[in-house]
């Protein structure tokens, strides 16, 4: 897997290509969350369009929405938008989406998941 993060004014962008696994997607959610920047964050992008398959199961999707609890009692204003035309992976994100502390919502392109997240501001 290759991944780049891009800090931004209010937030962060994750871009990911390649092949990922659930493991190595919570490494760069970790990094996030635990950045001293994530209570003025408003927004995490996780862009998986140049993804060319993923590694993850509905288990694995719900640790990684209940790994955020901590950090919505500090930033509830945080918003997570992920953008993919993954069917696999859309999957897993609405499985995790009900049981998430903070907003999560799937996107087919990024200026759409930029638009959403950026409204919270």
């Amino acid at each position: 897997m290759a991944h780049e993060i891009i800090w931004e004014a209010k937030g962060a962008y994750k871009r990911f290509s390649g092949f990922v696994n659930a493991s190595e997607y919570l490494g760069t959610q970790k990094e996030i969350l635990s950045d001293p920047r994530i209570d003025d964050m408003r927004y995490v992008i996780n862009d998986f369009l140049a993804v060319d398959g993923y590694a993850g199961s509905n288990d694995d999707a719900e640790y990684s929405a209940a790994f955020n609890r901590a950090t919505s009692y500090s930033n509830p204003r945080l918003r997570v938008a992920f953008v993919t035309t993954n069917t696999a992976i859309r999957l897993l994100i609405a499985a995790a989406a009900p049981i998430s502390s903070l907003p999560v919502k799937a996107f087919s392109t990024l200026s759409e998941a930029r638009a959403w997240a950026e409204k919270g501001n």
